[in-house]
């Protein structure tokens, strides 16, 4: 995908967010359970400026988390935005960063990471505040459901196995299909192993999950409920699988 997709879409959630949580700062997030719309905006500015930092510095900024700023969280996340934004303008997709996902150390990443994170959250805002999810593009959402499988979920475990060990313990091996947009992801998970494979769909896999893009990217960060996709074949196989994403999508 075109890396400036990625950051038109940033700036539209961004400014949406912004929009929908006017008035609304002390509500509690349903999606996120210990914080209240303050705490949202104040983590998505501290996400940009972190992103920031590891842009220039080329490194992981240490120490970190800093203080709390005592700026308005509305302001500090749209100046951080602002900064995060003028680092992209100023590079190109492939210009070198430091990223946490080994085999991507690029500014690209970050566009991604940042256009998925706020999508995300600018869902979380919006069930906040009570009102309807706004539709992510599907270009985005269907993008946003290939990062979660293959970079969130089989690559951590190939990084971290001993870390991510407990979390996969309860995998049975059964094929999981989870069908968005024009793509089909098929997933298994033994004790020992997560594997997300494409293009070659399973005649009958255990669980085949499907559903509007924004519905299946939102289901699988466990925004909206079961009731979003629909769940054909082993309904048990798919909570399991729900289960262990949670724990990969803190």
């Amino acid at each position: 995908m075109e890396w400036s997709r990625y950051t038109a879409s940033l700036t539209a959630d961004a400014a949406r967010l912004a929009e929908v949580v006017d008035g609304h700062m002390d509500a509690k997030v349903p999606s996120c359970p210990e914080w209240t719309v303050t705490d949202l905006v104040h983590h998505l500015g501290e996400v940009y400026e972190h992103k920031t930092l590891c842009i220039k510095l080329g490194a992981e900024p240490q120490p970190w988390p800093p203080e709390r700023a005592a700026t308005a969280p509305l302001t500090r996340m749209r100046t951080g935005l602002g900064h995060l934004l003028a680092e992209f303008t100023g590079r190109e997709a492939a210009s070198p960063a430091y990223t946490w996902y080994d085999p991507d150390q690029t500014v690209g990443f970050w566009a991604r990471r940042m256009a998925q994170e706020t999508a995300v959250h600018r869902a979380d805002a919006e069930l906040a505040a009570g009102v309807a999810i706004t539709p992510i593009a599907e270009d985005i959402a269907v993008d946003g459901v290939d990062e979660l499988l293959t970079i969130f979920f089989a690559w951590a475990f190939a990084r971290w196995p001993e870390e991510c060990a407990p979390v996969v313990a309860e995998g049975t091996g059964e094929a999981v299909v989870i069908a968005t947009g024009d793509r089909e992801f098929t997933v298994r998970v033994t004790p020992e192993s997560v594997t997300v494979t494409e293009g070659d769909t399973p005649a009958d896999p255990a669980v085949r999950i499907s559903g509007d893009p924004t519905d299946v990217l939102l289901w699988l960060w466990r925004r909206v409920p079961d009731d979003k996709v629909t769940i054909e074949g082993d309904a048990e196989e798919a909570e399991r699988l729900h289960r262990m994403l949670a724990s990969f999508t803190q």
